[in-house]
């Protein structure tokens, strides 16, 4: 029997699409049910605020309100909304913003019902399963008062509610603490469980916390546990946290866990200490896999939290289009380098790798690029994700490095040539070469002129325009001086021309003339 649970929104500015996607998809069979249509992101958002839709269905590219800052909104409103992304090819940085704020289902137009009904039947099985977990954990609740019980009512307060005054208090007479002990907090989340791993995860922490067990006290509410014990030195807080880790990781496999530990704190700082750790955790990314943050995580990031320039997949992307596997290597390593030593937020990084992964691939179709996208926001920490992308690199340059090997001898000489041509032209530079002719990361064209030529291009330069000047003083007797230097590529300034000429040649270009005179006399 067909059935009609969630509700869907559908957005899109161009009234063919939108109104062919309505009629033909199989809403019903899907088990959704169209609510409403909205021909831009600013309509589309006043029937989300009226509507509460589960899904959107949105094109990227609106007038008024893009499908970005449409997503945005929402999630910050609707965490639990669920979106599937429409856009063209030449949209697609677009989409990678979408993607980088989380939306997982990317269409490309133009897209058939069976495509658009596969990404909406995925999205479905999400809630579904969001559904039944949820059904299952108000049964369990209403079994052992896990919520508020007198067990835990300060961490499930810390974890769903607004903090009451007197919480702290009633905690520490419910577990007979003594007011001078200090606390350390242990946080743990996830993203993806089922509804029986999260019963087992609850389970575990229950049988870990009390008297004389590793954990004082714990609770868990959605995605996250949060559990307390009395403060032994930060060592003693993480060991607790990895056996922690260890047993959930052994009964729950393949979960994918955050983790931080707090400093110590007394019981009525638990609040500020819950907000610290969850800012730890936000750094665990950084981590490799299992690895439980502190407060020195986060250090870095303080005294610099500006993007690293060197974080640009230009370099390396320009390395590959030459052929140069090696310095492809080193400018990766760099990217990841810069980017873990930023400890840029969460989001930021993962933005930036998955403009490095564009910027790379950006020649491969744009349904295996997308499959890369999607491989890439699924791993935990940022080591997962340059192991990815190095191996993703080496098969790109197994398949195609071979007919690239020769190109980077090409591109010099092509550099060589036109600097000939355009050698009169006092604005010939790196940077100029680089946006007006060979359209490539100048930083990148230097190095390789230099590993080519074992000389950097402003020596070579300025080598050339010298040259180029004591052939026009030895053809040209009646030229002046700053004729020859203008047309040498030194510009209106002969002061500076003379002080290079002699630098280089040892003779003011005077004494350079005279002594051409002298010598055929």
């Amino acid at each position: 029997m067909s059935r009609s649970t969630y509700k869907i929104l559908l957005v899109d500015d161009e009234r063919i699409i939108r109104e062919a996607i309505a009629r033909t998809v199989d809403w019903e069979g899907l088990g959704l049910e169209l609510i409403g249509t909205a021909a831009d992101g600013l309509q589309a958002w006043e029937q989300i605020e009226a509507l509460r839709p589960d899904i959107i269905l949105t094109d990227i590219k609106m007038p008024r309100l893009d499908g970005l800052e449409l997503i945005r909104r929402t999630k910050e409103q609707q965490p639990e909304a669920r979106f599937a992304v429409l856009s063209g090819y030449d949209e697609f940085d677009l989409a990678v913003g979408a993607m980088s704020m989380g939306v997982k289902h990317y269409l490309l137009k133009p897209c058939d019902e069976q495509e658009i009904g596969r990404a909406l039947g995925e999205l479905v099985r999400e809630l579904d399963e969001t559904r039944r977990r949820e059904q299952l954990l108000v049964a369990a609740r209403k079994t052992d008062n896990t919520r508020l019980s007198e067990r835990e009512p300060l961490l499930a307060l810390l974890l769903e509610e607004p903090l009451a005054e007197d919480a702290a208090e009633r905690l520490r007479l419910t577990m007979q603490l003594h007011h001078q002990m200090k606390l350390r907090l242990i946080f743990v989340q996830w993203e993806k469980i089922t509804a029986c791993q999260e019963l087992r995860v609850r389970e575990i922490a229950a049988a870990q916390s009390g008297a004389g067990r590793s954990l004082l006290l714990s609770a868990v509410a959605g995605n996250r546990l949060l559990a307390a014990v009395e403060d032994a030195g930060l060592a003693e807080a993480v060991a607790a946290g990895a056996r922690l880790r260890d047993e959930l990781q052994s009964r729950c496999p393949g979960l994918q866990l955050t983790m931080a530990v707090s400093e110590a704190g007394p019981l009525d700082g638990l609040s500020q200490l819950y907000q610290d750790v969850q800012t730890y955790a936000a750094f665990a990314f950084y981590l490799g896999a299992g690895g439980i943050a502190t407060r020195e995580l986060v250090e870095p990031q303080r005294a610099s939290s500006a993007v690293p320039e060197a974080a640009s997949g230009e370099l390396i992307a320009a390395a590959l289009r030459i052929g140069d596997a090696e310095g492809a290597r080193y400018e990766l390593a760099a990217f990841f380098q810069a980017l873990a030593a930023a400890r840029c937020e969460r989001h930021a990084s993962l933005s930036l790798c998955l403009q490095l992964l564009t910027t790379v691939f950006k020649e491969v179709p744009v349904e295996e690029l997308q499959a890369k996208m999607a491989r890439l926001l699924s791993l935990p920490t940022l080591g997962d994700i340059e192991t990815y992308v190095a191996s993703e690199m080496e098969q790109w340059i197994e398949r195609f490095g071979e007919t690239q090997s020769n190109r980077g001898s090409a591109i010099v000489l092509r550099m060589k040539r036109l600097i000939a041509y355009h050698l009169a032209n006092e604005d010939l530079s790196l940077q100029w070469l680089s946006q007006q002719h060979i359209f490539m990361n100048a930083e990148y064209l230097g190095r390789l002129f230099r590993k080519e030529t074992g000389e950097k291009f402003s020596q070579y330069l300025t080598r050339q325009r010298i040259e180029k000047s004591k052939q026009l003083i030895a053809t040209e007797t009646e030229s002046k001086m700053y004729e020859i230097a203008a047309r040498s590529g030194f510009g209106g300034d002969q002061q500076y021309f003379g002080n290079v000429f002699k630098k280089y040649t040892g003779y003011s270009p005077l004494e350079y003339r005279k002594s051409l005179t002298e010598r055929n006399q």
